[in-house]
């Protein structure tokens, strides 16, 4: 929006002040003259100077007229300088946040309304109009009550029901005060780095993963140790030979980007190597939700015995992205230390928008939009694996996926794959290349392609795209 004409009159004769082209004690034209020579208004003028003068830039002298402050000529003024040189004078931003920017330097979303972007889901299924009726209800009905509720852990009726799901679906187990609410899965992640890590410490990583927990770990201060995956999970041997191994990092039932999930046996291994190492296992449950093929898979925290594990999860692909709500399920000997944590770092997410979704889950809607959802993502991928068989076979292969809101391809040949996603990006059609995600040397080259989010139209186009560039190579 353009400034008001006394505001930009301010800004210019400030900038002459600062600049020393108007120095202290020096006597400003009549506000006359400035309306003459600009054409603008008297009243215009006596804005800008009215500004000037309580900012303490000039003094208006009885009779004599308005000079630039003597104070001015006293003192250091900033110059005004090339971005460059700016830059070189002001002190490092805080380590944590290079490393943040670095990390969504390579891995910013872009295009989030085309396919294939990864972890998009149906928006336009969601009933917003039963959201909204249960909005209006519930500020109407407990508002003022709401307004004053300051639990850091959350809303008391969500946590409860919470934890009535998660040991229903996913086996945990957990009690309704073991549970934080967060503003997203990455604030509970943060958290955590806040509550457990100290600078330095050893966090084992599954390699690949996502971008998220690589920002967490470096901007904590704390060490990134990353471990390859096999057919598994990740792999516990490197793990053995870590002296001061401080927590680890795992997807079990879905790892991102490549859809591995961990057996039975390595997650017996997991957790018996960190009672051992006496290290703590972070587990994010992303899109736990949805597997279509067979029941959901029960959780690592349900088989550990020994309060290892914190677990993190959230609504952001089930409900809808800017809801940003989510949760961690902390040991309970860590409550305490969470509590106060998440009361100094932000107090506590929206409270309004817990009770919605506490009233989502009670009336039902939540189990069935997420049935709904579950039969609409499995026909979307179902269609995509077709089209791809049809259409790619003789270049790519797709990874098993027998869940989530994305699909991984991988190329027979040898491509590029940041080349290729850009060139996509370019047509319209955003990808993710599967290589950016690893760390350690032996990469894998392909696509992630999410389809939770696109009806057969937007892939159909999406794929012509793919398969003519790939053709191209």
């Amino acid at each position: 929006m353009e400034s008001p004409k006394y505001r930009a009159l301010y800004v210019v004769l400030r900038d002459l002040i600062l600049s020393g082209k108007l120095s202290g004690g020096e006597k400003l034209p009549p506000s006359r003259k400035i309306v003459s020579e600009l054409s603008i208004s008297r009243n215009t003028v006596m804005q800008a100077f009215d500004i000037l003068q309580s900012d303490g830039f000039i003094q208006s002298r009885q009779g004599d007229g308005v000079y630039v402050s003597e104070d001015i000529g006293h003192a250091h003024l900033p110059q005004i300088s090339s971005s460059d040189d700016v830059d070189d004078r002001t002190p490092d931003i805080a380590g944590r946040v290079q490393h943040w920017m670095g990390v969504r330097k390579k891995h910013h979303r872009l295009g989030g309304e085309r396919a294939f972007s990864p972890g998009r889901p149906a928006l336009d299924q969601f009933p917003f109009d039963i959201w909204a009726r249960l909005l209006s209800r519930r500020w109407r009905l407990s508002g003022p009550r709401l307004a004053m509720q300051d639990d850091p852990t959350g809303y008391a009726p969500l946590r409860q029901e919470l934890a009535k799901y998660l040991r229903k679906t996913r086996g945990m187990s957990c009690e309704a005060d073991q549970i934080v609410i967060v503003s997203g899965a990455q604030q509970g992640l943060d958290l955590i780095s806040r509550v457990l890590w100290e600078e330095g410490d050893q966090i084992a990583v599954e390699d690949p993963a996502f971008p998220g927990m690589n920002g967490v770990v470096l901007g904590g201060g704390a060490q990134i140790i990353p471990v390859a995956l096999d057919d598994e999970g990740i792999c516990t041997d490197p793990l053995e030979n870590l002296t001061d191994l401080k927590s680890i990092m795992v997807t079990p039932s879905r790892n991102y980007p490549l859809g591995t999930t961990m057996s039975l046996a390595r997650r017996f291994d997991l957790l018996d190597l960190a009672r051992r190492k006496r290290s703590w296992i972070v587990e994010d449950d992303f899109d736990c939700e949805f597997r279509f093929d067979g029941p959901p898979l029960s959780s690592l925290q349900g088989l550990d015995r020994d309060e290892r594990v914190i677990y993190v999860g959230t609504f952001s692909r089930i409900v809808f992205p800017a809801l940003r709500l989510g949760y961690v399920v902390v040991p309970k000997k860590l409550i305490d230390a969470f509590v106060a944590a998440k009361s100094y770092i932000d107090g506590h997410a929206s409270i309004l928008h817990q009770a919605v979704l506490a009233d989502f889950f009670k009336e039902g809607y939540f189990d069935s939009h997420l049935r709904r959802m579950k039969k609409l993502y499995k026909e979307r991928r179902n269609y995509l694996m077709r089209e791809i068989e049809l259409r790619l076979s003789k270049d790519c292969f797709i990874l098993p996926a027998d869940g989530g809101l994305h699909i991984c391809l991988l190329f027979k040949k040898e491509i590029d794959d940041i080349v290729l996603s850009e060139d996509l990006r370019q047509c319209g059609v955003v990808t993710r290349p599967l290589s950016s995600f690893y760390k350690l040397s032996v990469k894998k080259q392909g696509l992630v392609l999410g389809f939770a989010g696109f009806d057969e139209a937007a892939i159909d186009a999406g794929l012509q795209h793919i398969q003519k560039k790939i053709s191209e190579i």
